[in-house]
C-alpha cells in the first residue's frame, strides 16, 4: 500500500512549503514540506527537490504505518492518515501503543497529539481533527483534503505581542462594529493593513463571534482597530516559528 493523493494533499496542507531552512515549532532545522534529514543552516532548495524530499520521506514514513499492517490490515483512509501522523510526529509507536490498542481507542488518540515543545498549536490540532476524519471515513467515500470540514478555532491573541496578517488590504477602523467587515461603511477606513505585514496587538475585544484588534494609534491620535478574526475565518495569524518581530 501507498501513500494516495488524498494523503499526500493532506501533508503539503499542514506542512506548508518552504524552500529556505528555518526551525519548526520543536526548534528542528526543516525544509521544503517539513523535511529534517541533514538540513543546514541557510540552505535553499528548488520546489522540485522539494517534491523529492517529499517522495523520500514519505517511504519512511510508509514503512512506519505498515510495520502494524499485520495486526490492523488498514484500509486507504487509515493508511494515509496515519502516514500523515507519522509524517509530522514519527511514527505511530505511541499511538498504537505498539499495536496493542484497537483502531477506536487509535482514532481518538490522534487528537491528544496537538503540543509542540510543550505548547498547544492551533495549526496541530487542526490537522489531528483533519487526520482523524480521514481515518474514520468510509473507503467506498472519496475524500480529498480540501474537504475535510475542520472547525475554525480562534487564537488567543496575546497582549504586546506581534502578529502577521494574512488577508490582503486588511481595514483599519476607527472603531468597532458589530457588522462583517465586508459591511462596515467606508468612511470608518483610515487605512488598510497589506497581507504579509506585521502588527503588534495592545488590545482585542469580542464582538459576537468576531475578535478586533486595536493596533494603536494613527497620526492624528484616532484609536485603529483590526478585524483579527471574523469567527470564520482568521485575518491575522500568528508568525512563523522562529521569526523576529519586525514592529517597533
Amino acid at each position: 500500500m501507498q501513500t494516495s493523493q488524498t494523503g499526500i494533499e493532506l501533508i503539503k496542507q499542514f506542512e506548508g512549503c518552504r524552500l529556505k531552512a528555518y526551525r519548526c515549532a520543536a526548534g528542528v532545522l526543516t525544509i521544503g514540506y517539513g523535511h529534517t534529514a541533514g538540513v543546514k543552516s541557510g540552505q535553499e532548495i528548488t520546489r522540485e527537490q522539494a517534491e523529492r524530499f517529499l517522495k523520500e520521506d514519505l517511504l519512511k514514513y510508509e514503512n512506519r504505518v505498515k510495520k502494524y499492517d499485520s495486526i490492523y490490515h488498514w484500509n486507504q483512509n487509515q493508511f494515509d492518515a496515519l502516514v500523515s501522523f507519522a509524517y509530522n510526529i514519527g511514527n505511530i509507536d505511541g499511538l498504537t501503543a505498539n499495536g496493542s490498542r484497537n483502531t477506536e481507542v487509535i482514532s481518538q488518540k490522534i487528537l491528544s497529539y496537538h503540543k509542540a515543545a510543550g505548547k498547544v498549536l492551533d495549526g496541530l490540532v487542526k490537522r489531528r481533527k483533519a487526520e482523524q476524519l480521514l481515518f474514520l471515513k468510509p473507503v467506498s467515500q472519496s475524500i480529498w483534503a480540501s474537504s475535510v470540514k475542520v472547525p475554525h478555532t480562534q487564537i488567543n491573541y496575546l497582549p504586546q505581542k506581534e502578529y502577521r496578517v494574512v488577508a490582503e488590504g486588511l481595514r483599519i477602523r476607527t472603531k468597532i462594529s458589530s457588522q462583517p467587515p465586508q459591511a462596515l461603511p467606508t468612511g470608518a477606513v483610515t487605512g488598510r493593513v497589506s497581507k504579509g505585514e506585521n502588527v503588534k496587538n495592545h488590545a482585542t475585544a469580542r464582538v459576537g463571534n468576531a475578535i478586533w484588534m486595536y493596533i494603536g494609534t494613527g497620526r492624528n491620535g484616532a484609536e485603529q482597530w483590526i478585524c483579527a478574526d471574523t469567527g470564520e475565518k482568521a485575518y491575522v495569524d500568528e508568525l512563523p516559528q522562529g521569526e523576529p518581530a519586525r514592529t517597533g
